[in-house]
């Protein structure tokens, strides 16, 4: 027993002098599970309508749902779907027939939207039905047998009509419903709108566990300490890392997005090679990060702790979580990770049909990151052989 304890003390000492590592080991896990506890503590969804000329009696009783309503122009309206600034518009294609005009791409937020109108509906029908039960009970007429008799038959028939109980249904406010969709159809599931997301994070973590822990190997190995003494450049370095592994990612994407789409099934409304030029953009993104990671890294379980910290927060706030009901803070945060980007890029290709000029914008980010994560870990590499130099020397 006194060599397992003397074994046990020589690795606890070994924490003990790397503070890097110890504030790793407690901190990250800490700050994933507050970040679960606050992603989880948020409210429900509220749905968020457009409404065009609808009724008054019916414009009062949906405002008393839990939605956020705007009153808008048939036009404006139609702008702010298609921008996704809301989530369906109501309006009246004649005096009876509710149109009800949905996003689509998300069918939990779709289910929402339908479920408060529909609630609406319900209560607006219940009104009408109390009015006219109450309006046909007011009438009563009471008249004797023999009266009846020596009216004349117009007469009779008249009033026959008029003690008749009316078609309710005749008289309700929306008699017919109809539901149309600006993406995606009503067979959609949660998953289609999620699976743009998933897709992103895939690649994203395998190429980060893959070029993370090539480096790490090649490192304990000495392969990493024999380039930097060499004269080969730093850039030139994590430039080959990146073409190597970039070709590695190009091949990956395609075959997995070939499989989702070919043998699962999983719709695409946009161009492929949108989605791969996507979807390899992410992977490069993986790839520079886990470089400048085993860049900062002075250990391979300091990599592991790394990927913690910089990978986790990302996929927690990369849309698999509705953002809408999160604190401002929180939505600024996700804001500032890649897989943010690239998620919703893939997400406006797949499931919206978005094109080229649609996805600039997150395209652009991802490749700053791109650029910004590659000289991070130049600047990182070349410390390092700085440092060995150093050694060297002494």
């Amino acid at each position: 027993m006194r060599k397992v304890f003397a074994i046990a003390r020589r690795i606890l000492s070994q924490f003990r002098h790397d503070h890097r590592t110890l504030a790793l080991l407690f901190l990250a896990p800490t700050f994933v599970l507050w970040l679960f506890s606050v992603l989880l503590g948020t409210g429900a969804y509220i749905p968020r309508l457009a409404t065009v000329d609808l009724p008054a009696d019916f414009q009062t009783v949906l405002e008393a749902q839990d939605v956020m309503l705007e009153n808008v122009s048939k036009a404006r309206a139609t702008e702010l779907l298609e921008a996704n600034e809301v989530d369906a518009v109501l309006y009246f294609e004649d005096e009876s027939e509710l149109t009800i005009w949905v996003e689509g791409s998300d069918a939990s937020k779709t289910a929402a939207c339908l479920a408060q109108t529909q609630a609406a509906m319900v209560e607006l029908q219940k009104d009408a039905v109390s009015e006219l039960e109450s309006s046909v009970n007011d009438v009563s007429v009471d008249i004797p047998d023999q009266v009846m008799t020596s009216l004349p038959v117009e007469v009779r028939e008249a009033l026959s009509a008029a003690m008749t109980a009316p078609d309710f249904a005749e008289l309700m406010p929306i008699r017919n419903l109809d539901i149309t969709y600006l993406h995606g159809s009503d067979d959609w599931t949660r998953f289609d709108f999620f699976g743009p997301v998933f897709i992103g994070i895939f690649l994203f973590v395998f190429v980060f566990l893959t070029s993370g822990m090539s480096l790490v190997t090649e490192r304990s190995g000495g392969t990493m300490e024999r380039f930097l003494t060499t004269p080969i450049k730093p850039w030139q370095v994590v430039g080959g890392y990146s073409l190597g592994f970039g070709l590695l990612a190009l091949m990956q994407s395609v075959s997995i997005l070939w499989a989702i789409i070919s043998l699962i099934g999983f719709p695409n409304e946009g161009s492929l090679v949108l989605v791969v030029l996507v979807v390899v953009s992410m992977a490069l993104v993986s790839l520079t990060l886990g470089l400048l990671v085993s860049g900062l890294a002075k250990s391979s379980f300091q990599v592991i702790q790394l990927m913690i910290l910089f990978v986790v927060p990302q996929i927690l706030l990369s849309g698999i979580f509705d953002l809408s009901q999160a604190p401002t803070w929180l939505r600024a945060i996700a804001s500032c990770f890649p897989i943010y980007y690239g998620a919703d890029a893939l997400r406006d290709v797949m499931l919206r049909g978005a094109g080229f000029t649609d996805i600039a914008i997150n395209l652009t980010v991802l490749w700053g990151f791109i650029v910004a994560f590659f000289a991070l870990a130049t600047i990182s590499f070349r410390k390092k052989r700085a440092r060995l130099a150093s050694r060297t020397e002494y």
